[in-house]
């Protein structure tokens, strides 16, 4: 696989022209998967003539530079690489190619969630994270003692399946990566009948599952699942560095506050 996407990235572009010659092969190809994942560069790149796939290349490594307020020049760099090695949720920026992730809406206001396996420290730790939403939307949560709900958070190890196989499919799209990097994913709010949001937690990180400040060597999941939640409330990311929408996990993740822009949410925001 490793070596599929490095033959396509050597397709894509010349690298002679554009590459810092510290950059390995392996970061290169990382940055080209890494860009399609999370939505600046197309899946249908390399149908792309050869003639632009470089400025193509270079475009969508600028757009993330510019989405993260990243020195650079659309050519990839040791500082940039770092960045996007960064602890962080698996949801796309983009959620098409080319449009920002946009706000979709639960027909409801009364929402039902379930952790699926959890202990009573998880169980407490997720209802502190739905409180908080519900402290700042006009939404009300109730927990479901059964996978029969509108919300399911699990624990999930690199290629996954789904909790809700008969609305979601058996096999989620999007498999974990082992420790660092990616923490966890969501799906947000859809159309259709019957719709279930999965939250899925990537059980190969040192977690902290308490609502009290974690050690610096292990992920808050009371933080983790309030980030979760706001995309299966609706949300996308979120570019200030304050919100507990922002893709990339802060250092600090203790206190869990909702960033104070968000209020106006309490009234119609969420809801169709």
């Amino acid at each position: 696989m490793r070596l599929a996407y490095i033959i396509a990235l050597t397709a894509c572009f010349n690298a002679a022209a554009c590459i810092n010659s510290t950059i390995t092969d392996d970061n290169y190809a990382f940055t080209f998967k890494y860009l399609q994942k999370y939505g600046y560069l197309s899946k249908n790149v390399v149908a792309i003539p050869a003639q632009r796939r470089n400025d193509v290349f270079r475009k969508a490594f600028k757009d993330f530079q510019n989405y993260y307020d990243l020195p650079g020049d659309g050519t990839p760099n040791n500082k940039t690489l770092q960045f996007m090695s960064k602890p962080q949720c698996g949801f796309r920026d983009i959620l098409k190619h080319g449009t920002k992730a946009s706000l979709s809406k639960w027909p409801k206001t009364h929402l039902t969630w379930h952790f699926h396996l959890a202990d009573e420290t998880e169980l407490s730790t997720a209802q502190a994270a739905f409180d908080l939403w519900s402290q700042h939307s006009a939404l009300t949560f109730e927990r479901s003692e059964t996978p029969n709900a509108d919300i399911i958070i699990s624990w999930r190890r690199l290629l996954h399946y789904n909790t809700n196989a008969e609305v979601n499919g058996a096999l989620c799209s999007v498999k974990f990566d082992g420790p660092g990097n990616v923490l966890a994913h969501a799906s947000l709010p859809t159309d259709q009948a019957g719709f279930v949001s999965e939250v899925h937690v990537d059980g190969d990180e040192p977690w902290h599952i308490y609502v009290n400040k974690h050690p610096a060597d292990k992920f808050s999941l009371h933080y983790t699942l309030t980030h979760e939640i706001g995309h299966s409330l609706g949300l996308a990311h979120n570019r200030r560095k304050t919100s507990v929408m922002f893709a990339i996990q802060p250092d600090q993740q203790y206190p869990v506050k909702l960033d104070q822009k968000k209020r106006h949410h309490r009234h119609s925001t969420f809801v169709r």
